[in-house]
């Protein structure tokens, strides 16, 4: 039996339509994400590569990223450091953890490319109770060293800072003075005025170091390495001078406990031979409820593709610590709460 010529192009043309609606046409979800300036490199290194939905990650400090997800601007947050008590925090959530690795004590001093500190003499440093670089405190650590006779430049993060907060317990749980356990630079260091310029994010932070001669900060490993700033080897229980790396932060990090809701309980002073103690933890912070079912599912999706591949992949090439068995288990078991 003949078919018209209309009769065919009308097939043609609802085959046409039925793939159109095809696998390839389902719209992604797009995601909205932000926080931790320490875990940018990382996280935006995964949403790029990752291709079943569009994620967009700011790096804007883990204060805004907990801020930003409570008040529905992001879909979910990234942070160093859990939500403070008296923060007001979504009903519905869980930390997922994503990534670890070493906070890394970045300086620019000419003719200076190693150098050896203690926490108590880096936390004077940083608070200014030693003013210049050849201080007689310095100098003993540093004994090979020209240190200049010159002011320290101290470089700090403004505004609420996981890397902060965790950079201020290592320092008081290994000797330093007057440091607090919070995420604001004047409260954590105890200083209403504190010294030095601020930078928003850990990347403004180390391009401030670059630009500044004899500076010292702290920053993710993962900015500082790209600049090639030198960076300092710290004084760990044992007695060990070492240097931040991928190794170091994960043989600290792997010792530690993990509780229930996914949050590792480190102790800063904890003596692990080859262990580098000024280290923390990125969390994500996800929806356990969420009113859009699709980006629930998608956000699920997402970190689930960080901890299962992503992290484990790419966290080394680029300076971060991937999960410990035992925490990316934990973080599978939350992530699976995610909807």
């Amino acid at each position: 039996m003949r078919r018209s010529a209309s009769a065919m192009v009308a097939i043609s043309a609802l085959v046409a339509s039925v793939a159109l609606v095809g696998p390839s046409a389902i719209a992604k979800e797009t995601i909205t994400a932000g926080g931790s300036s320490y875990a940018n490199s990382i996280l935006s290194t995964c949403a790029q590569a990752y291709k079943t939905d569009t994620i967009t990650y700011a790096s804007v400090g883990s204060g805004a990223g907990r801020n930003n997800f409570t008040s529905g601007t992001y879909d979910f947050g990234a942070s160093d450091a859990p939500y403070p008590a008296a923060d007001k925090k979504p009903e519905n959530f869980t930390y997922v953890p994503l990534v670890g690795g070493p906070i890394a004590v970045v300086f620019n001093v000419d003719g200076v490319k190693s150098l050896n500190l203690t926490a108590k003499v880096l936390g004077g440093m940083m608070n200014g109770r030693y003013k210049t670089w050849n201080d007689e405190e310095i100098q003993k650590l540093n004994p090979k060293a020209v240190l200049p006779n010159a002011p320290i430049n101290v470089v700090y993060r403004s505004g609420s800072s996981g890397t902060t907060q965790a950079f201020a317990n290592y320092l008081r749980g290994n000797g330093a003075s007057g440091y607090k356990d919070n995420g604001t630079w004047s409260t954590a260091s105890s200083q209403s005025a504190p010294i030095g310029s601020s930078a928003a994010n850990s990347q403004l932070l180390v391009a401030s170091v670059l630009a500044t001669k004899n500076s010292i900060s702290y920053a993710d490993l993962s900015d500082v390495a790209a600049k090639g700033l030198p960076y300092a080897a710290l004084r760990n229980p044992s007695g060990q001078f070492i240097l931040p790396s991928v190794k170091a932060a994960s043989a600290f990090l792997g010792t530690q406990k993990v509780l229930a809701n996914g949050i590792l309980d480190i102790d800063y002073k904890k003596n692990v031979r080859g262990g580098y103690n000024n280290s923390l933890v990125t969390y994500a912070l996800a929806p356990t409820a969420s009113t859009n079912a699709a980006k629930g599912t998608a956000i699920k999706k997402f970190l689930t593709y960080v901890i299962n591949s992503c992290s484990p992949s790419q966290s080394p090439k680029l300076n971060y610590s991937p999960l410990s068995a035992a925490l990316k288990a934990k973080a599978l078991e939350l992530v699976a709460k995610v909807k």
